[in-house]
């Protein structure tokens, strides 16, 4: 009876904290862990000895330690997958939206905290940070809790609440360096309720306040060599902030949509209207908790002034740190501001419609127009990994500039992979041409395929790439040796090549052609009609009455051909890109043909290219 009386009285809330699990518990897995996840994959390993991790951490973050002995331990106990590691920051990020509820209640009252767990529920930056395996959003969940505590410290000087205080505050500092400007922040709140404390109160205040912050550096210091270690940072891979940096974060704590953003920045209006219209008091702690909107000014104002001035401050003077998650720590308190905003709408029908237009607006923006549960947005190492081990049969060299992110996938699969650019591997290769071997390359994090233009000639001389994956922002080739590709093609029986198609039904387009003395580029894509593309294998052959030459061609992903042709069978590996060298071709006049071969079928498509050699 109690719990269904619990409902009851809390139905609202839990049906916001319903909603707020749904959307982070939905495909949590669907995306591939990124660059940074790898990191706490790796410097969270549970088979590392716990006297090292301290020791990884510092060697592979420029972040306190909480986080990651937090995931040490959880591996241990609930298993080291990533799964895990995201289910983690989605229980986070479903209680922060708890705790924001708490916070908002506490400066204002439940109507704003429900408004302000609404928003944060359905918030799509909170969403991504909720399914990643990164300290994000720990960090902003302490924040909310110690700003709760702050608050209820500033309210009742007790030293329950003083020490309460403390060790929240602590933990925010312990998972991420972002933390310490929202301390400086809070220690300027305290210092204004210092200022204006009773002569009779101020020494029982400054004495819990002291207590609060020793609590908290307590508890900080084991960072305090990490925070030494990043102080002496003189160069970062951040770049120098432009002058509309604070505009596009904004932007992105809403998911880039307008609409969404014209409605906060009505909240945020009425925000500042109503705040307006408070009528002069006695400047007193006192008097400042008693007016609701004064006080949540008195909170609002240092954390989001401080926590923005400080990093573009340390910015332009020596390092840049202004990166967008970093300021997840400010999201709560935009949301708490809009909350107070909606609020001001008294007329509960418009209030309602105007959250049911965010809410709208917010889920097409997650849904349909970023499409967030359905392509990728993180770098696909996972998949560009699992490319090559189910293509790698023979067990061939892999090669990557990122050995120690890569080698998490490939660890336990028998794999040999190697830490080496395309170009040192083609130098090496380039020392014995007599033993050519096939061998992988992958790569990804902004990593494009790159390579000398004398290398890669001598790629398109002796090489031609049969199986490729192009993911989102990784990829995988294999790299084949000519003299092992199957080019015995004898399409002779068709001669004089009067016709434009041949055996299966085939449809092919060619998309470019570019030709030099000694090279030729085709791109395009082909298809056997009705017949799924997976292994389908496609040629380039020149032909004439007395000659024919094939050349083999490195497969595109199309899945926009299986999207038009809309019959049901898979074209995505319809796609083919061509570089062949026309050194060895004899001259002559030439008809460019497009020949596919299935395990079912082949085709050839006569084109009216003609490809001319002098």
């Amino acid at each position: 009876m109690k719990i269904i009386q619990l409902i009851k009285n809390n139905y609202l809330l839990l049906s916001i904290l319903l909603l707020g699990a749904v959307l982070r518990l939905y495909k949590l897995d669907f995306q591939s862990i990124w660059l940074d996840e790898i990191h706490t994959m790796n410097e969270s390993d549970p088979s590392t000895p716990f006297l090292e991790l301290n020791n990884a951490i510092k060697q592979g973050e420029q972040m306190p330690q909480l986080y990651f002995y937090s995931m040490y331990f959880i591996f241990k106990v609930l298993g080291y997958t990533t799964f895990i590691a995201r289910l983690f920051s989605a229980t986070i990020g479903i209680l922060s939206i708890y705790y924001i509820f708490k916070l908002g209640k506490e400066i204002i009252g439940e109507k704003t905290g429900l408004i302000a767990a609404f928003l944060l529920a359905i918030n799509s930056f909170h969403l991504y940070y909720s399914q990643d395996a990164r300290p994000y959003i720990l960090l902003v969940f302490f924040t909310q809790i110690s700003f709760y505590k702050l608050v209820l410290f500033l309210k009742e000087n007790t030293s329950k609440n003083a020490i309460y205080y403390g060790l929240f505050t602590g933990l925010m500092l312990l998972t991420h360096f972002f933390g310490i400007f929202v301390f400086l922040s809070q220690l300027l709140i305290l210092g204004i309720f210092l200022l204006l404390t009773e002569k009779s109160r101020v020494g029982n205040f400054f004495k819990k306040a002291c207590i609060a912050s020793t609590i908290a550096a307590v508890i900080f210091a084991p960072a305090i060599g990490i925070l030494i270690k990043v102080s002496q940072i003189k160069e970062f891979w951040i770049p120098v902030p432009t002058p509309d940096v604070y505009t596009n974060i904004y932007k992105e704590f809403f998911g880039n949509s307008e609409m969404v953003l014209a409605l906060i920045g009505i909240f945020v209006l009425m925000y500042f209207i109503n705040l307006s219209k408070e009528k002069e008091s006695p400047f007193t702690s006192e008097s400042i908790i008693e007016k609701k909107y004064v006080f949540s000014f008195v909170v609002f104002f240092p954390w989001i002034f401080l926590v923005l001035l400080i990093p573009l401050v340390k910015s332009y003077l020596s390092v840049p740190m202004i990166i967008s998650r970093y300021f997840i720590v400010l999201l709560p308190v935009v949301l708490l501001i809009v909350a107070i905003g909606v609020n001001q709408f008294k007329n509960t029908f418009i209030q309602i419609s105007l959250i049911l237009l965010v809410l709208l607006f917010t889920l097409n923006d997650i849904f349909f127009v970023n499409k967030y549960y359905k392509q990728p947005n993180k770098s696909q190492f996972r998949e560009a990994t699992e490319f090559i081990i189910k293509n790698n049969t023979s067990k061939e060299p892999i090669y990557t500039t990122l050995f120690w992110h890569f080698n998490y996938f490939f660890k336990n699969k028998e794999s040999n992979v190697s830490e080496k650019t395309l170009d040192a591997v083609i130098i090496d290769i380039k020392k014995d041409t007599t033993n050519l071997k096939p061998f992988w390359y992958i790569n990804a994090h902004g990593n494009k395929y790159e390579v000398s233009k004398e290398n890669e000639l001598f790629l398109n001389n002796n090489f031609v790439v049969d199986k490729k994956f192009n993911g989102y922002d990784a990829w995988s080739i294999r790299f084949l040796p000519q003299k092992m590709v199957n080019q015995k093609v004898d399409l002779k029986k068709y001669v004089p090549y009067n016709k434009t198609l041949y055996g299966s039904k085939i449809k092919a387009w060619v998309e470019s052609l570019e030709q030099t003395s000694d090279s030729l580029k085709v791109k395009g894509w082909s298809i056997l009609e009705k017949v799924d593309s997976k292994d389908s294998h496609i040629y380039a052959v020149l032909l004439n009455p007395k000659n024919q030459k094939v050349f083999f061609s490195t497969p595109i992903t199309r899945p926009d051909i299986t999207s038009s042709e809309n019959n049901g069978f898979n074209y995505d590996n319809s796609g083919f890109d061509i570089k062949a060298s026309l050194k060895d071709v004899d001259k002559g006049t030439y008809k460019l043909g497009i020949y596919i071969v299935n395990l079912s079928s082949d085709g050839l498509y006569i084109t009216d290219k003609q490809i001319v050699i002098n």
